[in-house]
């Protein structure tokens, strides 16, 4: 015989994987131990001959266990051993400490027809079931490797009947770390929101009747706390949205089962492969418009959207809920506006008491916060929008390795995660949220530190952080690693590198062959100083970019204040028209006031004249802005104070949504394109309506087609010069001194930047046509859908334009904006 040993590597660990290999090699009657190391599995055993072990091998990969994810397999023969058996063995550590690491699991089948068997005395109704193949796994890990003394389980001592399960090789719970039942594991009460336990000898029940009754309860989940509360009660809907001051962004809501989301919603095969998966994020799913016999869900749990979040139950807690419910339920995060979701019992009680009536809680610890998941389905393509629980820490498998350095790149403001490269892994963090608050930055530096000893990192060789330097994650990543060397990267340029790393498309680039981006969002600092959001940019060998087109720049009044006031950009958008159209400008009753007055397009626009105007065509502003804010608006326009420029598309959408009368506020991000886009009328997106387009050059003389020529006459610029980070990361180190911070961004990491683009997209003159057509009284769910086909033609024609000229087959869509489905 001789001895071989075999290293497995990915996300082989609480995944049943041991149990797996256990069961494989006595099948084959192979003698040697399995065990978990601070890297992955490490078997040593006895082989007849190489061809066995090739058979072995083969198997592993064929028949592992589903929750496992084998990135390597590795094996050679060592000196001989003598092994009468096969055993699981103690963990041990070994030189090489970087593991992966399983996300948690959403129960599985087996485990939910135990909890309602009535026979099974031990986990009927027993809320903390689970087995290799389901339940708590990243949220409950203190450090590597996966053994229960590494968890919050550690403190649950095994009872007799679950420590035979634990260390029988039949059983499904084989090593299964948060074994547990009624017995010895953890238990759920039920308090009101002053403390004070419920006396009741089964909280769900009495739980499933209070929420029955309309009243909102905090219930502590795998990654923190969930408010529920009925989905079909306006009332119930209506006082959490009062007491979370939650306005009208949309919540998300739990479902008994399949069939009865089926019922609500219209799901696709893949959709449903989400909802049942064990990742079971929140899906976003198209509304049906439901019969009389079946309980409509509360308008106020998304309003208008034409969309609904939707989950299943994923714990043993979610699913005994339902079995004693017959209605949806909202389930949303556990926390105080924009706050992190609140994970320990004192912490929920505290923040959460004005919210909750009702808590159910429980003595299981959370180690690390996560949120729930959310994504959707575009033309059978999965799109994450919210990467969390089930998901993270699951790698983006990279095609760079940069060996075993370690780079943190500390990511923007809003919807903030960061990433840790390594090896040929960026391992993207759970969602953080928006760095607004000190617990949401004392979230995100507790998170990175879980990350940090969980991937036994000791140092990182270099930092990247966004080019805002009032960032909360930039001042973060100057001020913790002082001594660290740091590379500044702009934000759509961070967008567009993005793409390209998800998609492993490095090597896709060549001298001959160039990709396009669009990176449209809200806002994000430019190499110029100014706010840009709607760049266009070519993208060559090395990541060597051109900035090639974007909207017409325009001043952002007040700065960020018109960000949550979209009508702040209409009236930027009507101040142009109304410069340019001097004949319609004035109403009627004033322009006896101009007998005998010549009116120029560079007259200074008179204040009162531009008011009647506003309120005469669009009378729904009058109760939305004052006259006092239009004489500061005009001001801030014409003098630029306390205003920046700015490229955002999502201002546009913006401006569009208030001149339509259909959001002037904004009381989450996007709110006003999402209600925009809800709106518009399908029949007129597929009949291709839309408005002309004008996109200008900076060259008098230069036409669309003349575009190659220009922009070989232009400087380029980089972004992270990969090959430098691959090969030499002390390269990258020197190109992070050549930056020093200042409003002049001419010369950037030591490169030649040219910010002014080639391409000019005039929004002006679209937002003209949509004036026009509200005077024509055309109905603005036609205009919004005329609006968005606009849009997607503008995309065509510059894709188009620079495929011809550049050889570019291969386009990039990055930003929030793209979250529009209509629009992707």
């Amino acid at each position: 015989m001789d001895t071989y040993q075999i290293n497995i590597k990915g996300i082989v660990q609480g995944v049943g994987f041991r149990p797996f290999i256990w069961t494989l090699f006595n099948k084959f009657n192979i003698a040697g131990f399995v065990t978990n190391t601070t890297e992955g599995v490490y078997i040593e055993a006895n082989f007849e001959n190489f061809n066995q072990v090739q058979k072995i091998i083969n198997l592993i990969n064929e028949k592992k266990p589903e929750p496992a994810v084998i990135e390597q397999i590795n094996f050679k023969k060592i000196n001989t051993k003598e092994f009468n058996d096969f055993k699981i063995s103690k963990s041990f550590e070994t030189k090489e400490k970087f593991q992966l690491i399983s996300p948690d699991l959403g129960i599985c089948n087996k485990c939910k027809d135990e909890i309602i068997n009535k026979n099974n005395k031990r986990r009927y109704f027993y809320p903390f079931t689970n087995c290799t193949n389901c339940g708590p796994r990243f949220t409950i890990i203190k450090m590597m490797p996966y053994d229960r003394i590494n968890t919050t389980m550690s403190k649950f001592k095994m009872c007799s009947q679950c420590s035979k399960e634990y260390t029988n090789p039949l059983d499904r719970r084989f090593h299964a770390q948060p074994n547990a039942c009624k017995n010895c594991g953890p238990q759920v009460i039920l308090i009101d929101n002053n403390s004070n336990v419920i006396n009741d000898l089964n909280p769900l029940n009495t739980a499933a009747k209070l929420l029955k009754k309309g009243k909102i309860i905090g219930i502590k989940s795998l990654g923190g706390f969930q408010i529920a509360c009925s989905a079909i009660s306006d009332n119930a809907v209506k006082k959490l949205r009062k007491r979370k001051k939650r306005k009208t962004k949309p919540f998300a809501i739990m479902v008994k089962n399949y069939k009865e989301a089926k019922k609500y919603f219209y799901i696709s095969k893949k959709e449903q492969y989400l909802l049942i998966s064990s990742k079971a994020p929140i899906v976003l799913l198209k509304k049906k418009n439901t019969n009389s016999s079946l309980k409509p869900l509360s308008y106020y749990v998304s309003f208008n959207n034409k969309y609904e979040g939707v989950m299943l139950p994923y714990t043993p807690l979610h699913c005994l809920l339902f079995e004693l419910l017959d209605i949806p339920l909202i389930m949303t995060s556990g926390n105080i506006s924009e706050e992190p979701i609140a994970s320990e019992n004192d912490e929920a009680i505290t923040k959460l008491k004005e919210i909750c009536d009702y808590f159910l809680i429980n003595n299981r610890d959370i180690y690390s916060k996560y949120d729930d998941s959310v994504t959707k389905i575009i033309k059978n393509n999965e799109m994450v929008i919210r990467r969390a629980r089930g998901y993270a820490p699951y790698p983006i498998k990279l095609d760079i390795d940069i060996k075993d350095n370690f780079i943190f790149a500390s990511g923007a403001q809003d919807k903030n995660t960061f990433c840790i490269l390594t090896k040929n892994y960026g391992i993207v963090s759970q969602h953080i949220g928006d760095l607004d608050t000190k617990e949401t930055l004392d979230f995100y530096k507790n998170s990175l530190n879980t990350y940090k000893q969980l991937f036994s990192i000791e140092e990182f060789k270099l930092i990247s952080h966004d080019l805002h330097p009032d960032y909360l994650s930039t001042i973060f990543a100057k001020s913790e690693f002082p001594k660290v060397k740091k590379l500044p990267i702009q934000h759509h340029l961070a967008h567009a590198a993005s793409v390209i790393a998800e998609n492993n498309l490095l090597n896709e680039l060549s001298n001959n062959t160039q990709m396009i981006c669009f990176a449209w969002d809200g806002s994000g600092l430019g190499l110029d100083n100014n706010i840009w959001g709607s760049e266009v940019f070519l993208i060559g060998k090395n990541l060597k970019f051109k900035r090639v087109a974007c909207l017409k720049e325009k001043l952002l009044p007040g700065g960020q204040i018109s960000i949550k006031k979209p009508y702040r950009m209409s009236i930027v958008y009507l101040l142009e028209y109304f410069f340019k159209n001097p004949i319609n400008r004035f109403p009627k009753t004033s322009k006896k006031n101009l007998k005998n007055t010549e009116v120029k397009n560079t007259e200074v626009i008179d204040n009162n004249y531009f008011y009647d105007f506003l309120i005469k065509n669009f009378s729904y502003y009058k109760k939305i802005v004052s006259k006092k804010e239009i004489d500061l608006l005009i001001s801030q326009i014409k003098t630029s104070y306390n205003s920046t420029i700015t490229t955002s598309m999502g201002r546009f959408f913006d401006a569009v949504s208030s001149i339509l009368n259909i959001n002037h506020f904004s009381t989450y991000e996007g709110e006003a394109a999402i209600n925009l886009e809800m709106c518009a009328d399908e029949k007129t997106i597929s009949s291709k309506k839309e408005y002309k387009i004008i996109i200008n050059t900076k060259s008098k003389d230069l036409k669309l087609t003349e575009f190659n020529q220009k922009l070989k006459r232009t400087a380029s610029y980089n972004s992270i010069l990969i090959n430098n980070i691959t090969s030499n990361i002390s390269t990258s180190n020197k190109l992070s001194n050549n930056y020093t911070e200042s409003k002049n961004l001419n010369t950037f990491n030591n490169c030649s930047y040219n910010t002014d683009p080639i391409y000019e997209i005039d929004d002006f003159y679209i937002f003209n046509q949509i004036i026009e057509d509200l005077f024509k009284k055309v109905n603005i769910s036609i205009i919004s859908a005329k609006f968005h086909n606009t849009i997607a033609k503008i995309i065509l024609k510059i894709c188009l334009e620079l495929k011809n000229n550049f050889n570019s087959n291969i386009v990039l869509l990055s930003g929030g904006v793209f979250q529009n489905n209509i629009l992707l």
